[in-house]
């Protein structure tokens, strides 16, 4: 204190007005304007107040002289501020901070305070002098700017977009806090480091070329995509949009990069892309893939003049491995057959799996057509080699279809189309070779080509329907069963009689599909049936075609269980000829017939030369065919011929169908030459199952008639 006084009078010029009290009184005055003042004794009560401590706290003075220095507390500092506060000035130091008070309405307001103590004789403070400022504003300024901190670091530490600030160089002014979530690097790691370090290699020219382009004039945002790599070595793909930073000094001439990592969405795309042009079990080229990549081969061969060949392959009735050995041991085989040829063909070839069990590729490098064949065939039958499946071997039987450019077609559809044609000569013949195209094949039935794509079609669009015919015993006249019969409506076509598209189904192998759908809905009506609490048999003719198949009586047995069909319900009908082929097709038939599944010989007679061994044959019915029975009136032939098979059929204890039968005379005739059942106009014509059950004709009526 004495040190400021003789300060001030040092101040004082001699002789002067102004003396050392009137000084002091001009420096308290312009305080008092200034700052709020309070005096308190060293119990902290409150002994003086100016206007501006009483303007603040809204205490009026009376209320705040004799009070103590806590009536503006606000509870806002903890007990330890306070503690530490006490400790200075009480040991004669001044104390300067920041407080938080309340005023006499609640409301909260800030000072940034000087305390300064007066010490007595002994120096122990006798007084306090306070001298505070208003920084109310002050503080909720810093407040707003802290909040607004923490939120943009939220943001930035949490945002999907990246930020930073790059000089003309690439090295960082500045990284959003998000940075170090997505790669795992420090940011004072980064800050030492450019933009272009952390970019994979192959995009890092790019970017700076990029960058670069930020001179002169020419100062619009660019917008690219690049990789990243983070600490572990991964890679993001980061869209970015680079800009001049602008309105900003301390960031002035430097780009403003906003990233957003589009890894996810580029991935998304790629497997959309992959889904598109790749096929998931092989991963192989698909249809759309080939499509494309065959009309680039076609441009360059046809620009380089070069000869090659397109070989189509077709996997010969994979559906019963699938019904042999389940559809994830049929997957299997296909992938095999993908990986097979890829080992052959070479990783550069084209190659792609264009249907379900078809594939196709590319042939270079060979011009004759001979050497085209051969490496074709060499394939194919590297493709039949037996693969392991599980504990059991399988050998797939395989077609080729070979057209060639330019020998065959100067587009890619006609060259598509000549290797089709190729492949369904070979499939016309039972499969498992190769075909090269021949002029003149494309000129075969328009017609014929029409029924069998059509017929595919159909199959899986429901334009196929069932017909049942009855069976009668002649004795009672009782229904004894029902034949099935296939129809065929086409929506376009209209109908199409058995005639016309049976045999087509059996020479192109579409009978075998075909017959398992028919037997897929007799076993149907048959389950509706036996939840009705009624029975009937059904006959369903079986080709020889299906009856070849691997697997034919494996693929029966699982249907009727499917459905819960019993095997009585159930009658077969082949043709002669399947009992005099292989013995694989005698125990398939035998096999059927152990589980009672009954058999008939369909059409019988036609080649009666079997006659001496129908005690042989594997079957429990002889149906007599109808050619016996349309003139079996007049012509005594085929009456001695219906007399032997009866006899011979009783002999072997084999049951006998006469079919065809629609005369009431007839009908007579076969029942008094030994014949059991009836079938044919007479009784009925196919029809829905509900009509054909309604068949009954009982035997005086019959022989009334006659």
């Amino acid at each position: 204190m004495q040190e400021f006084l003789n300060g001030m009078e040092k101040f004082i010029k001699p002789n002067s007005s102004k003396g050392l009290p009137k000084l002091l009184g001009d420096i308290a005055y312009t305080l008092e304007q200034a700052a709020i003042v309070s005096i308190t004794d060293s119990r902290g009560t409150i002994q003086y107040a100016n206007e501006k401590f009483e303007k603040l706290s809204k205490y009026p003075l009376k209320e705040l002289i004799g009070a103590n220095q806590r009536i503006v507390n606000s509870d806002y500092h903890d007990a330890s501020f306070f503690k530490e506060m006490w400790a200075t000035i009480g040991s004669g130091k001044t104390w300067r901070g920041d407080i938080r008070n309340q005023a006499k309405d609640g409301s909260y307001y800030w000072v940034d305070t000087t305390i300064v103590p007066f010490l007595n004789d002994k120096g122990k403070p006798y007084q306090y002098v306070s001298i505070r400022y208003d920084i109310t504003a002050r503080k909720l300024m810093e407040e707003e700017i802290r909040k607004n901190a923490e939120l943009y670091e939220i943001i930035t530490t949490n945002a999907s977009d990246f930020i930073a600030i790059i000089d003309r160089d690439g090295k960082f002014q500045y990284l959003s806090p998000s940075f170090e979530n997505l790669l795992g690097y420090s940011l004072d790691s980064l800050y030492s480091d450019t933009l272009y370090s952390i970019l994979y290699k192959k995009d890092r020219q790019k970017v700076e070329r990029k960058i670069a382009q930020f001179k002169g004039f020419q100062r619009k945002a660019i917008g690219l995509e690049y990789s990243m790599l983070d600490v572990k070595g991964g890679l993001h793909v980061m869209e970015a949009k680079i800009n001049e930073v602008r309105g900003s000094i301390d960031y002035e001439d430097q780009l403003l990069v906003v990233m957003h990592d589009v890894t996810e969405r580029v991935k998304s795309e790629e497997k959309i892309k992959h889904l598109v042009y790749n096929d998931q079990l092989t991963s192989l080229m698909n249809r759309n893939s080939f499509r494309e990549q065959l009309a680039l081969a076609f441009e360059r061969a046809k620009t380089r003049k070069q000869v090659f060949a397109l070989v189509h392959i077709n996997i010969d009735r994979l559906r019963y491995a699938n019904d042999l050995l389940g559809h994830e041991a049929g997957d299997y085989l296909l992938s095999m057959v993908g990986e097979r040829l890829k080992k052959k063909t070479g990783p550069e070839s084209l190659l792609a799996r264009i249907a379900g069990d078809e594939f196709a590729f590319i042939v270079t490098g060979l011009s004759d057509e001979t050497e085209i064949y051969n490496y074709a065939e060499e394939i194919r039958l590297y493709l039949e080699q037996p693969i392991q499946v599980g504990q059991q071997t399988y050998s797939l039987s395989i077609s080729c279809g070979i057209s060639m450019y330019p020998e065959h077609a100067n587009q890619p559809s006609e060259l598509v189309t000549k290797a089709t044609l190729a492949l369904g000569k070979v499939k016309t013949r039972g499969g498992s070779d190769s075909e090269m195209y021949e002029h003149g094949t494309s000129k075969m039935s328009l017609e014929r080509i029409l029924l069998e794509n059509e017929m595919r079609k159909s199959i899986q669009q429901q334009h196929f329907y069932l017909e049942y015919q009855p069976k009668v015993f002649l004795g009672t006249g009782e229904l004894t069963g029902v034949e099935v019969l296939v129809r065929w409506n086409h929506p376009d076509l209209g109908v199409i009689p058995p005639m016309k598209f049976i045999p087509l189904a059996e020479e192109t192998k579409i009978i075998v599909s075909l017959g398992e759908w028919i037997l897929r809905e007799v076993c149907k009506q048959a389950a509706a049936e036996i939840e009705s609490g009624e029975f009937c048999k059904f006959a369903v003719n079986v080709s020889t075609v299906q009856m070849k198949e691997e697997g034919f009586a494996d693929s029966v047995l699982s249907i009727l269980e499917e459905f819960q069909v019993p095997a009585n319900m159930l009658e077969l009908e082949l043709t002669e000829s399947s009992f005099m082929d292989t013995e694989g097709m005698k125990e398939s038939i035998q096999k059927l017939r152990s589980i009672g599944i009954t058999v008939a010989i369909d059409d019988f007679g036609t080649g009666y030369s079997t006659f001496s061994y129908i005690k042989e044959l594997p079957a429990d019915t002889l149906k007599i065919d109808m050619a016996f029975v349309r003139d079996i009136l007049e012509n005594e032939n085929s009456q001695a011929i219906v007399k032997a098979i009866v006899t011979l059929a009783d002999t072997a204890g084999l049951n006998v169908v006469a079919e065809g039968i629609e005369l009431n005379e007839q009908a007579k005739m076969l029942y008094n030459l030994g014949c059991r059942e009836g079938q044919g106009y007479y009784f009925g014509r196919p029809t829905t199952l509900l009509e054909a059950k309604k068949a009954n004709y009982n035997s005086s009526e019959i022989n009334k008639k006659m």
